[in-house]
Parts: structure tokens; C-alpha cells; sequence
């Protein structure tokens, strides 16, 4: 598990495109977002101050998943082609508290396969998506730090994003899963083998509500048809 280390008070807008990371795949087109507002600018009434440390709540004893929690929360957008990465969208009219779930790849020894949750990405406490907004997560990273990275996606897409320690297979497929604190399955989709060409990603088209299929890649904006 990626444990977050320090105090964490983050609230997500719409997220905005500065920095990068090399990774193949930089012909990824730039999407029109707006600027996060950073946390020094929040109000008082606005911080959120998490305990020192995220902790598990024992398996033994489940925590319910509010309404807040993953209600309006859906896996939008897929790339398994050059860069990795998976976008989250808040399709709802309240806020989701996203220190409430986990984001797993798939662990394919096991027959069928079932979320890998010893390497799920944890988003540390106090951090809430705003509706109608996205966060990005980058997979690939051995060194996944705990909190808001700035090393991002090249040729375009938000300054600030998160960092997942697994990664996404296009040749085999691959099933994205967002779990609750306690491992529960609360959403599952699936990036079919070779679902989309090079250049492009699987989203839901409608952007936030239709079926997936191959996208002009748009991290942290409304999906478009290729």
C-alpha cells in the first residue's frame, strides 16, 4: 500500500498544464484547462486538516461508503498506449471525498483477475473532487510519491496529477479498480486488449456518462471523439 506521509489539505479544480515527465507518447494534444487554485489560497472555512498519516481501517472492520464517497465518481478516461494513465471525473453535484477510495490495477495471477491492492494508490486525507472536475493518475512510477506530484504527462494535460507504482497493459488488457479503504470493489472498468490505436485512449463518450470507446486523448478535460 502507498501510504501518504505528512498533513495533506487539498481541495481539486479543474487542473491546469505546466510541468512533464518523458515518457513515450508525447504527441498526446494539449486539452484547455482551468488553474488550480493552490492550497495557500484557501480560505479558513475551506482547509481541511487531516491527521498526520493515512491509516487503513482494519478489514475486520468495514467502513461503510457514503453518498460523499464515491457516488458521483466514475472512471472516465484510459491510457495504456505510450503514456499510462487513468483520469477520475466527478459526474455529480457534491464534492467526493477521494481519501475515501483506492486506485488498483489488475493482479493477473489470480484466475479471472482481482485488483493487485498490495500496490493501490491512495489519495491522501482531505483531498476532494469538486463536481464536474477530474484528477489524473500516472501509472509507472517505481519511485510513487505520496501527495500531488508535478511530474506529469508530456505534450499536454494538468500540472498536477498523482502517482501509481503499477502500470497498464494494452497487449494483454487491463481492468482499472477504485476500492474502498477496506479493499471492496466499488467500481471496475476495463481496458479491452488493443482497445484503442496509438494516439488514442479509452473514454466514455458522452464525456462522464456514455459507454467507452477510443478517444482523442484529453487528460483532465471532457473526452472527444478521435
Amino acid at each position: 500500500m502507498i501510504r501518504a506521509s505528512f498533513a495533506f489539505a487539498f481541495t481539486l479544480g479543474l487542473l491546469a498544464c505546466s510541468e512533464s515527465r518523458s515518457v513515450p507518447g508525447d504527441d498526446v494534444p494539449s486539452a484547455p484547462v482551468d488553474a488550480v487554485t493552490p492550497p495557500d489560497a484557501f480560505t479558513a472555512a475551506d482547509v481541511v486538516t487531516p491527521p498526520a498519516d493515512v491509516v487503513t481501517p482494519a478489514v475486520d472492520a468495514p467502513v461503510a461508503m457514503d453518498a460523499g464517497a464515491v457516488g458521483s465518481l466514475v472512471i472516465n478516461e484510459i491510457s495504456a498506449v505510450g503514456d499510462e494513465w487513468v483520469e477520475l471525473y466527478n459526474a455529480g453535484a457534491s464534492p467526493v471525498d477521494l481519501s475515501r477510495v483506492q486506485l488498483a490495477d489488475t493482479d493477473t495471477s489470480v484466475d479471472g483477475g482481482a485488483p493487485r491492492t498490495a500496490s493501490a494508490m491512495r489519495f491522501p486525507a482531505g483531498t476532494m473532487l469538486a463536481p464536474g472536475q477530474y484528477v489524473l493518475v500516472v501509472s509507472g512510477f517505481n519511485d510513487a510519491g505520496a501527495g500531488p506530484q508535478t511530474r506529469c504527462l508530456d505534450g499536454g494535460g494538468p500540472s498536477t496529477c498523482f502517482h501509481a507504482s503499477w502500470g497498464l497493459s494494452a497487449s494483454r488488457g487491463e481492468s482499472v479498480w477504485v476500492l474502498s479503504p477496506t479493499g471492496e470493489v466499488t467500481l471496475r472498468e476495463t481496458y479491452p486488449m488493443n482497445a484503442a490505436p496509438s494516439g488514442q485512449t479509452w473514454g466514455r463518450l458522452p464525456n462522464g456518462t456514455g459507454a467507452f470507446a477510443p478517444n482523442r486523448p484529453t487528460p483532465g478535460a471532457a473526452n472527444a471523439s478521435p
